[in-house]
């Protein structure tokens, strides 16, 4: 959905993310060039429509962003951040998994500059977005 949209279709300050991971890696989503978040990277996900059930929102902002339909399994973080328009945001990450492993991806336009696979094990040292994703899966990785 295109930047301009979001202003009266959110439903509050809530985000959600999906961590996608396959043999040793995550997919991340870089952010294009001229965003504010130029070169940050970030699990692919977004904040709920109006009347529109958290699940059924990731799954539709994962398809939106990546271009792959993904089974969500269970909840694995939440936390809250300060975004970059100063306003503090609710986030749930999932655990979820590609229902198609070899679909190849494809970014949304003016959102997504690039995606791809890091390193689980650099996940800590990478350049996310909110830091704060970070530290709510630092458990998560610690008791694997």
């Amino acid at each position: 959905m295109a930047k301009t949209d979001h202003t009266n279709h959110f439903s509050g300050d809530v985000t959600q993310k999906a961590l996608i991971r396959k043999n040793g890696k995550i997919l991340l989503v870089r952010y294009p060039p001229g965003d504010l978040a130029a070169d940050k990277l970030d699990m692919p996900g977004g904040r709920l429509h109006q009347g529109e059930l958290p699940i059924d929102g990731l799954l539709r902002e994962v398809k939106e962003e990546i271009g792959a339909d993904v089974t969500i399994r269970k909840v694995l973080a939440t936390g809250i951040f300060t975004n970059l328009a100063n306003v503090s945001t609710y986030f749930v990450v999932y655990e979820a998994s590609l229902i198609d492993e070899q679909q190849q991806f494809i970014a949304e336009e003016g959102e997504i500059g690039e995606i791809g696979w890091f390193d689980e094990k650099e996940f800590f040292a990478l350049p996310i977005i909110y830091g704060e994703y970070q530290k709510a899966l630092k458990s998560v990785f610690d008791n694997e």
